[in-house]
């Protein structure tokens, strides 16, 4: 791996309090521990990053977050308020969180103006309101020009630039995002990039993110926590994750 150059410039205060606390969770599948003790702490308005190896729990971390699986131990809190047992639409409803998952999950034979409108028809009962939220976020995610293009036919980068526009409809607090940066090509990795520091910078939304880049996340989260073999190994902002000794035996590398 390349070393990583440059890191953001950081003007995120981590002294703001908690929109997820995630207290000592773990999680085994057919008697496989695939999740042990894990524990993150997400500011509200932080870009935070969850690195590790194929297969090391960062999917399944995020699907006990949304309520996907159900933990075996350990509580997870938004805002303090423990959500541990709460379904799926609880969670997202009552507590702002969404998810951008690492399928390519477009709803193909629709344009990209239905498929946002599909999920607004959804999520907001008055009818001005979602016609509304969806010309904003078509203006917002430069899609205007592509809008009633079948969604079939969209580049990646539009592709993926639909899908979080999509995700925002519900005006999330917390946004997960598994995998953003693939299957694009990258001149869209830049623009994307750029997305995801707007939500912070823009909307105030906290974002966890994950992705099999390592560089590309480490140059615009706030802070990071490293995953391997279900144990989170190391925490730290960008510039002090990537001297780690224990994050350069287990995932970077030497040469990072």
């Amino acid at each position: 791996m390349s070393s990583v150059k440059k890191f953001r410039i950081l003007k995120f205060k981590s002294k703001k309090p908690p929109i997820l606390s995630v207290k000592g969770i773990s999680k085994s599948i057919n008697k496989i521990p695939i999740l042990k003790n894990i524990n993150l702490n997400i500011s509200k308005g932080e870009l935070y990053g969850l690195l590790g190896p194929n297969g090391a729990g960062k999917s399944v971390t995020f699907n006990c977050l949304l309520g996907v699986m159900k933990i075996d131990q350990g509580d997870i809190y938004v805002e303090g308020i423990k959500i541990t047992a709460l379904p799926i639409h609880e969670r997202a409803k009552r507590f702002g969180i969404s998810y951008v998952s690492q399928m390519d999950s477009v709803f193909r034979g629709l344009s990209c103006e239905d498929n946002l409108r599909a999920v607004a028809e959804i999520i907001i009962k008055d009818k001005t309101k979602q016609e509304t939220i969806v010309q904003e976020l078509l203006s917002e995610f430069n899609l205007n020009h592509v809008r009633k293009l079948k969604a079939d036919v969209l580049s990646g980068g539009q592709r993926k630039k639909c899908i979080i526009a999509r995700a925002l409809i519900n005006n999330p607090k917390l946004l997960l995002l598994d995998e953003p940066l693939g299957a694009v090509d990258p001149i869209s990795i830049d623009m994307i990039k750029k997305i995801i520091v707007d939500l912070q910078i823009k909307r105030g939304v906290s974002v966890l993110i994950t992705d099999h880049n390592a560089q590309n996340v480490l140059s615009i989260v706030d802070y990071c926590s490293l995953i391997v073999d279900g144990e989170i190994i190391c925490n730290g902002r960008p510039h002090e994750i990537v001297k780690d000794r224990q994050a350069r035996k287990f995932y970077f590398g030497e040469n990072w």
